[in-house]
């Protein structure tokens, strides 16, 4: 190996490690941790089936006064009513745009690929996870 390439891969490695410290000047700027508990899930429900995948839709509220919530991972878990055995339990991440104080109705695709066929209806529940924010 070249002088030269030895000398460019040191350059590359010096400016990743430089925009890697700096991320906050970049124009998205650093995310940051919001509390759950200022997040608010409004009418959260279950749709049907639609093209082999179900969807949830609601309102989702940002009660931070400093953060945009970009990001905010939900466990869902479907319920078998009949016996309340779990049909399936996964994690959905979803990205958004909420501003501080406002916010937003979203309907995200869910796939849940169960092959277990429930007794009864099915019920659900669902929890944040974590929520992200800049």
């Amino acid at each position: 190996m070249s002088l030269g390439w030895i000398i460019l891969i040191l350059f590359l490695i010096v400016l990743a490690i430089f925009f890697r410290g700096t991320s906050s000047l970049l124009p998205f700027g650093r995310e940051h941790r919001i509390s759950i508990t200022e997040i608010e899930l409004v009418g959260f429900r279950l749709l049907p089936p639609c093209a082999f995948s179900h969807r949830i839709a609601g309102r989702v509220i940002n009660k931070s006064t400093e953060l945009t919530l970009t990001e905010m991972a939900l466990e869902i878990i479907l319920l078998d009513y009949a016996d309340g055995n779990i049909i399936e339990q996964l994690d959905k991440v979803i990205w958004l745009d909420v501003p501080p104080g406002q916010a937003r109705d979203i309907v995200e695709y869910v796939d849940l690929s169960s092959t277990r066929q429930p007794f009864g209806t099915i019920s659900w529940r669902y929890r944040i996870i974590y929520a992200k924010g800049r």
